[in-house]
């Protein structure tokens, strides 16, 4: 691990340049200074969950490989509590006052902006001063700020940089530089900045943490409109308005009103100054809540949306602040409140559970934070910090109460989104509950909530979108506006009745029945799919209890107290359909691979249980609500792209078979998997998921891609994510011939309709014997050692016949004779009768064109193996032979010689048994 320090009492630099190192050295971490004060507070307060920080006390130094200094060069300028820890004896390493010239000491590598050597306020040159040169790679050159030296290193590495990282590293450099305006400033620290801002770094969030000085005269007019200003409210944004005359004339009117904005804590400033013969008009504000050139434009001016400005030749101070007022009314959007952006609902716990089990939960619904409840009170807030520091004092058993947050700071669902972040920064919390007009839980806030409301997504967009997106976007699936219920009316009159039917009991038991995965995604892409599948908010098995009892047309087939669910089947006259109720409920996964366990949910837990975006899609069947489209997840969107997304990070990890099935969906569907989704696939592939994975849940998606007409486009994304089919075996791969192999396997399936010998077989033994999805594993497993192929099939749990079917064809080259070639009909038809088909197709899919044993089976499909007698025993019986063992005898003499084509027809046949019988009397 490496570790960024930097001065005490740190300001911007310090911490951009600690976060540069992070982007530059991915095991990097920052250590904060232990006084925060100012905008860098309020930064951190706000921005902490993006910044890869570690507390000191937590560290254990004998881990740290490299310790980097910024914008110092003075141990004793470092909180007492980094210097303790870098004067502490190390197991196996020198205690020394000098660290950087012990040389067992983990080196330490300076990145400063001041001169080598200088004592800079409060550093002194007593004995903690560190070597001038430091450690090999460090860089001491005078430069505006030591942040430049870090951005040049990521412009010389070509480090991938979001618009967050640019503007964070923005940030310090125009601090340090007085917005590139000291005199220190170089070329080099323009150079950086310029890079930064193509890379996105955002200008107004830069100025919103930058301060400027002002000259006397400016002081005097700012404290004059400070006084006589007025705050405007709307649509919960606050405003400020001054005006004021004055016979001078004032520069740097913008910056006194971009500190008036700031000093009042408002989201926009307008300041009318009359000077001499004009009146300057001039705005600032948050581009996302007012446009400033809007308003200036009215009075002949320009800027844009952030800022602008006007100059009003003889015009009234006091009606020109009227019509501002008047303009800001109209202009103003309204702000965003906590029910808009809030998550809901939201996971609680008890306080009395223990905060091992408190971190299990966080890990298990990927969460960072929890409200504790206590009689549907909300008690306390316990946080990943929280679980760290239980963990780290060896107290994982201790009750979360005793380590809670408390008092719990709550806020109304028409808080506004400044009044939470005034909140969050003010009191450092990073999560707000939401309670509604009774008192009652409904979401929660967090950090990253704001933020996300306030600047977009951080760093990029997010697996799952939730809050406020809830609505879908639509165009190429042919959605129109939120509903549905001309499509779902637009199926068979049985399947609408079921849906009306399940819809209006779950109404009128106070419930909410949703039609739920493949069924819409398939009815958006106007494909085929009969299975229905229904989730409902309450109880899917009293609903079908009631459904049962109440129409006659159900019946319950099965039921599944743990998932809560159960099967139906509807009966209408001579048709049937299938119908399968569910408890809409959450699933989460003790290790990777296990079987799920089972919570009652709402309906947006369990769309994010499911595998994929596009099944993550349900629609309304109430009466009330027939046909709205819930779309949480963007599923819609991803139909259109056709791209196949999973829902959080670790849901390959929770369950490998997604893998698989998304590999079936991409080749069913014509799908790809989007850039995330595969990465995170290719991941847990290396990390070996499959090993510890029950194969009958492998066989079942193994089976649905073999049956796929997509087989093979399916087979080779896997091969492309795992670097072979390791779900299988590490060592079997999906080469070009067995690539070859399937398509021989397809055009023989084809061509004999499942080889057309089902008459082979009597009914629905037929059925039972012959799956050709057997026949494509057998041809999968073919370039495998034969020990290797059995450990595959008993991990599968396939039955005897399949497993027997599947040896039996991949050891046929060893079973048949070398001299097939010369084997009469006859002969062949006795070497061959009797094997599995499945066995027979998968020796002749693998087998080499224009070989014998190719030859020899295709022979036997084409002619042979049919072949019957139109004579039987009791026809020899008429005609007075004796019954016995001997007419079973002479019949196989007489097929050999109808299939060695020396006889034809039932006359002719009568006649050679007749001579056989009688040469024997």
């Amino acid at each position: 691990m490496d570790l960024a320090l930097c001065h005490s009492n740190m300001d911007f630099d310090c911490l951009s340049a600690q976060y540069a190192l992070t982007r530059l050295y991915p095991g990097c971490k920052m250590v904060l200074s232990n006084q925060l004060t100012g905008n860098v507070r309020n930064f951190i307060a706000l921005n902490r969950n993006l910044l890869p920080t570690v507390d000191i006390k937590y560290v254990d130094m004998a881990r740290v490989d490299r310790i980097f200094l910024v914008d110092c060069q003075h141990i004793e300028r470092l909180d007492e509590a980094v210097r303790a820890a870098l004067t502490t004896v190390l197991p196996g390493r020198t205690k020394g006052r000098m660290p950087g010239s012990v040389s067992a000491f983990p080196p330490i590598i300076i990145f400063d902006h001041h001169a080598p050597g200088a004592t800079e306020s409060g550093g002194g040159s007593r004995g903690g001063v560190l070597p001038t040169s430091g450690a090999a790679g460090s860089q001491i050159e005078y430069v505006g700020a030591s942040t430049t030296l870090l951005v040049e290193k990521i412009m010389a590495e070509a480090v991938p940089l979001t618009s967050f990282d640019a503007t964070v590293l923005a940030i310090g450099i125009y601090e340090d530089t007085g917005c590139l305006t000291f005199s220190g400033t170089t070329s080099r620290d323009a150079a950086c900045i310029a890079f930064l801002l193509s890379r996105g770094a955002d200008l107004a969030l830069v100025r919103e943490y930058m301060r400027t000085r002002l000259e006397p005269d400016q002081i005097e007019l700012f404290e004059t409109l400070l006084q006589q200003s007025m705050t405007l409210e709307v649509e919960g944004h606050r405003y400020l308005i001054a005006a004021h005359s004055t016979p001078d004339f004032v520069d740097g009117l913008a910056v006194i009103t971009r500190q008036l904005l700031e000093l009042q804590s408002c989201e926009g400033a307008f300041t009318i100054v009359h000077m001499r013969d004009r009146v300057h008009l001039v705005g600032r504000s948050d581009s996302r809540t007012l446009n400033v050139r809007q308003v200036v434009r009215a009075f002949g001016g320009d800027g844009h949306p952030g800022a602008g400005s006007a100059v009003i030749k003889g015009g009234d101070v006091h009606a020109i602040k009227a019509e501002v007022v008047e303009l800001i009314r109209q202009m103003s959007a309204p702000q965003p409140v906590a029910k808009d952006i809030m998550v809901s609902p939201i996971r609680t716990i008890r306080p009395d559970i223990s905060m091992d089990e408190a971190g299990r939960l966080m890990l298990r619904y990927a969460m960072d934070g929890l409200v504790v409840m206590d009689n549907d009170e909300p008690v306390g807030i316990i946080s990943r910090r929280d679980i760290d520091q239980s963990r780290h004092h060896r107290l994982g058993h201790a009750r979360v109460s005793g380590f809670m947050s408390r008092p719990v700071l709550t806020v109304p669902e028409d808080a506004t989104l400044v009044e939470m972040q005034q909140l969050m920064v003010s009191e450092d919390i990073g999560r707000l509950p939401v309670l509604d007009g009774q008192k009652r839980l409904v979401g929660l806030v967090s950090r990253q909530d704001v933020l996300n409301s306030l600047y977009g997504q951080a760093g990029g967009g997010a697996l799952v979108h939730r809050g406020s997106d809830r609505k879908s976007r639509r165009s190429g699936v042919g959605v129109s506006g939120n509903n549905l219920s001309s499509r779902l009316q637009s199926f068979s009159p049985l399947i609408v009745e079921i849906i009306k039917v399940i819809g209006l009991a779950a109404q009128s038991a106070d419930m909410t029945a949703y039609a739920v995965g493949g069924f819409v995604r398939d009815m958006l892409l106007e494909r085929a799919n009969f299975d229905l599948d229904f989730v409902v908010e309450g109880a899917a098995i009293e609903l079908a209890e009631t459904l049962a009892r109440t129409d006659g047309r159900f019946e319950i087939m099965a039921r599944h107290e743990r998932f809560g669910t159960a099967n139906l089947l509807f009966k209408d006259g001579s048709v049937e359909q299938e119908v399968d109720l569910s408890t809409a409920r959450t699933e989460f996964y003790e290790f990777p691979a296990a079987l799920p366990e089972v919570e009652p949910s709402k309906l947006e837990q369990d769309l994010l249980r499911r595998d994929f975006t596009v099944n993550a899609l349900a629609v309304c069947i109430n009466p009330s609500r027939f046909g709205e489209l819930v779309d949480h997840f963007n599923g819609v969107r991803d139909l259109e792209r056709k791209v196949i997304r999973i829902l959080h990070p670790f849901s390959f990890i929770e369950d490998p078979t997604r893998i698989v099935r998304a590999a079936r969906f991409a080749g069913r569907l014509g799908f790809h998997l989007d850039p995330t989704t595969k990465e995170q696939a290719k991941r847990a592939v290396s990390m070996g998921i499959f090993d510890d994975l029950g194969g009958v849940r492998m066989k079942e998606e193994l089976k649905l891609i073999l049956q796929s007409g997509e087989r093979i486009r399916s087979l080779s994304l896997l091969q492309e994510l795992g670097g072979n089919l390791c779900y299988l075996d590490r060592q079997l791969s999906f080469t070009g011939g067995v690539k070859r192999s399937l398509r021989r396997a397809e055009r023989l399936l084809a061509r004999y309709g499942n080889l057309g010998l089902e008459q082979a077989y009597n009914g629905s033994e037929a059925q039972e014997r012959f799956e050709n999805w057997i026949v494509y594993l057998g041809v999968l497993l073919s370039e495998l050692v034969p020990e290797r192929v059995e450990a595959v099939l008993l991990r599968l749990q396939l039955t005897n016949k399949q497993r027997d079917a599947i040896l039996s064809g991949l050891d046929l080259h060893r079973q048949m004779p070398l001299s097939m070639g010369e084997l009469s009909r006859s002969e062949l038809y006795l070497v061959l009768k009797g094997r599995p088909l499945q066995s027979l197709a998968i020796a002749a899919s693998i087998a080499q064109v224009g070989t014998d044993l190719r030859r020899a089976l295709k022979l036997y499909f084409d002619e042979l193996v049919d072949t019957s007698l139109e004579i039987t025993g009791r026809d020899l019986l008429n005609l007075g032979f004796a019954a016995g063992p001997r007419l079973g005898q002479v019949l196989e003499q007489v097929l050999a010689a109808r299939l060695d084509k020396k006889i034809a027809g039932k006359e002719e046949e009568l006649k050679l048994a007749g001579e056989l019988l009688v040469a024997e009397q």
